[in-house]
């Protein structure tokens, strides 16, 4: 599951659970994390809102009879989704991408937040904004921008060269992985897309760029992602190169 699981307490101030609690909501690297006294932590953030519906929903599922759907991340149920949930996940998951993508900045070839501000991705930088850009030509001058740092300066225009600035530029999830995506299992609904921080308006390339971003270039993850949405290996090949320096 994307948030650990915990059994409830018996008393809203227990001590035993304080560690455990706080532990399980730090690993996840959404919203943000306040503490407001010995037995109460608050965390921020649409995803985590629903987190925590989930939770209820498998805590209840487990220890009563009243009927709920079983949700989990898509990576854990895949494996045991038939071939009709299987269907109907990737249904569901190129229709909501295509609505996602219908979003277009006002501003034609602005790349940053939906507030016209800087954006936040993991791939770009370390824990910092970076941006707004005024273009996709600004973007991927700023994406190659490491490459210069190396001791073959030509590298920089080869690299520049393959990343044309003809892209269009749509609203992006930005993060998308199987551990993102909640699903019922059994039918293959979908009831949830989680991790929006890096959501915002990037050229049309980078959403399949980043689904395919660290250790998430899975063969099965990948047959998904060349049935939701248009294929970008070649822009992705050259950018993990670029990620390099």
């Amino acid at each position: 599951m994307p948030a650990s699981l915990h059994n409830a307490p018996t008393s809203p101030a227990s001590r035993d659970l304080q560690a455990p609690m706080a532990t399980a909501m730090a690993r996840r690297p959404t919203g943000r994390i306040t503490y407001e006294g010995p037995d109460r932590v608050r965390k921020r953030g649409d995803s985590w809102r629903l987190c925590r519906e989930v939770e209820a929903m498998t805590y209840v599922r487990r220890k009563t009879s009243i009927p709920v759907p079983a949700i989990i991340d898509l990576g854990t149920a895949w494996p045991e989704m038939d071939d009709k949930a299987r269907s109907e996940t990737i249904r569901q998951l190129r229709s909501y991408l295509d609505e996602l993508h219908q979003l277009r900045p006002s501003d034609p070839g602005f790349i940053g937040s939906v507030s016209g501000g800087p954006s936040y991705d993991h791939r770009l930088t370390n824990m910092r904004t970076c941006g707004p850009f005024a273009s996709v030509a600004e973007f991927h001058d700023f994406l190659v921008a490491p490459v210069r740092n190396c001791p073959r300066p030509e590298w920089f225009a080869k690299y520049r060269s393959q990343f044309p600035d003809t892209y269009n530029v749509r609203f992006s999830h930005a993060d998308l992985s199987w551990e993102n995506l909640l699903v019922e299992g059994s039918t293959g609904r979908i009831t949830g897309f989680l991790d929006w921080e890096m959501a915002g308006y990037w050229p049309e390339w980078w959403e399949y760029r980043k689904a395919l971003f660290g250790s998430r270039s899975r063969t099965w993850w990948i047959e998904i992602m060349k049935e939701v949405m248009t294929e970008y290996m070649r822009e992705t090949d050259v950018d993990m190169d670029v990620e390099m320096f």
